[in-house]
């Protein structure tokens, strides 16, 4: 096998990943309700980095007050939050990785009781088919620069803390995916309408954060190439109409969300290429393409990097095996598979709390094996 996944890469901004296997941003309620680290996370995270990634991506983190999706959520808003994120900053460089630190607005996802009663805000007054959902405000004009600035604002908490970048969850439903998604955002300003319009949201924090910070701080993006949900808000060609956009502004890294990074195009069934190729066509050189999505072996992963990828995130991989990059190129190199047993998860770094979250919000696999 050519294990490609075991170089280092430099990005263009000079910094240098020692492999091109990253730990996947994961959602997992394990910190304290104020935002802050736990041990818990710290484990969970430092066990990932010890075991050989060489980027340790954070779960999804507030950026701004008010804005909770889970309870137990990292916080990047606050001087309070910065002691947590510089011992996570400094764990993994000890361990030579970078850490990176998602930046995640909920906008409409976010949960009124975790936000001390405060009605959600998004782009539209929308109602959603989703459990538990809470009809949003619309954001104004004010409010939406308001968000922008405080983006800017966290990704330099986060830089003073030590930690090697940020990565703007574009991707999943959450904020940024709410301004491009026609399901989600039916303004008629400059924040909705056309693809560039929809897309401006993104590319003005894009713009922001790397104009306000440090050329060599590293500015990752998550984004989907198409809306999986039913409304299919955006389809496979505005996705890679955005991406050309982006190209313009100027980035570190492209990390792209997907259920299997071998998946095709709904909009093209019939056509073999897949939408992690499509990405790759349209993509600047110099701009890695981070693949995800039911890579467990290294056969997978080495396939992924076949089609297109520079890099590859691994979730659930990371979850089975926190070693993973540095048994994978031992010839008897075996993962485990779900589920697994609270005693075999909790030795594995996952908190009561992170089961928690296994049980609910992820609920579309089965994780856990229950007595």
């Amino acid at each position: 096998m050519n294990e490609q996944f075991f170089q280092p890469y430099t990005f263009n901004n000079g910094a240098t990943v020692k492999n091109r296997l990253f730990m996947a941003p994961m959602t997992n309620g394990q910190s304290h309700p104020d935002g802050r680290f736990s041990e818990e996370e710290l484990n969970w995270l430092t066990m990932r980095a010890q075991g050989g990634f060489g980027a340790i991506i954070t779960a999804g983190a507030s950026p701004y007050e008010d804005d909770l999706y889970i309870e137990g959520q990292i916080g990047a808003f606050s001087d309070t939050h910065e002691d947590g994120l510089r011992r996570f900053a400094d764990m993994v460089k000890r361990e030579q990785a970078l850490s990176i630190v998602q930046l995640m607005p909920s906008g409409m996802r976010a949960k009124a009781k975790l936000n001390r009663g405060k009605q959600p805000a998004g782009p539209s007054v929308v109602q959603l088919p989703i459990p538990d959902f809470e009809r949003p405000r619309e954001l104004s004009e004010e409010q939406i620069h308001a968000i922008l600035d405080a983006l800017v604002d966290s990704a330099r908490l986060v830089h003073r803390a030590g930690a090697s970048g940020i990565e703007l969850h574009g991707a999943n439903g959450y904020l940024f995916t709410q301004f491009f998604s026609l399901t989600t955002n039916l303004r008629k300003d400059k924040w909705g309408g056309s693809v560039e319009s929809r897309a401006r949201f993104l590319l003005e924090a894009m713009r922001r954060i790397r104009a306000d910070l440090p050329s060599d701080f590293t500015v990752g993006v998550k984004i989907l190439a198409e809306d999986w949900n039913s409304g299919r808000g955006f389809d496979i060609d505005e996705g890679l109409e955005m991406l050309r956009m982006m190209n313009d502004v100027g980035f570190t890294y492209l990390n792209l969300s997907a259920m299997n990074a071998k998946e095709v195009s709904w909009k093209y069934p019939n056509q073999k290429q897949t939408n992690l190729s499509r990405v790759r066509d349209v993509l600047r050189s110099d701009i890695p393409v981070v693949a995800s999505g039911s890579l467990l072996t290294p056969q997978e992963v080495q396939d992924a990097l076949n089609d297109g990828a520079d890099m590859v995130a691994l979730g659930r991989a990371a979850i089975l095996a926190p070693d993973w990059p540095k048994r994978a190129a031992r010839p008897d190199f075996e993962i485990k598979s779900f589920p697994l047993t609270l005693e075999e998860l909790y030795a594995l770094g996952v908190s009561p709390k992170f089961v928690h979250a296994l049980r609910n919000g992820l609920s579309m696999w089965k994780f856990i094996k229950e007595n």
